[in-house]
């Protein structure tokens, strides 16, 4: 299994990371850390497919991850309920927040 990281500098969207959301049981684990600043950050998932064609990270429906709401430190957790994305979303603040993503049952 290959752990995923993504960041996120100041307000707004960051990379959409794509999982797989045929893997049974499904289980994603997400450890979030803000590494500059102080920035208020979710971490969201979303039904949309990242790898269809005509895809937009704007205009997909995101759902904030269950202990990710608002955060302002570190914070740990998983989905476990199938999804297709994850990213971070900074709402408010400056600073940088690293997320790193570890989907159980995967290999690369």
């Amino acid at each position: 299994m290959t752990t995923t990281t993504i960041t996120r500098t100041n307000a707004g969207r960051s990379a959409v990371v794509a999982v797989d959301n045929f893997l049974a049981p499904f289980n994603v684990g997400l450890g979030a850390d803000i590494t500059a600043g102080t920035p208020t950050f979710n971490i969201e998932y979303s039904f949309d497919d990242p790898m269809e064609e005509g895809y937009s990270a704007a205009a997909a429906t995101w759902f904030i991850a269950s202990g990710f709401s608002g955060a302002t430190a570190k914070t740990g957790g998983s989905l476990t309920v199938p999804c297709k994305a994850v990213s971070i979303n900074i709402t408010t603040g400056s600073g940088t927040v690293s997320l790193q993503i570890l989907q159980a049952g995967t290999q690369r």
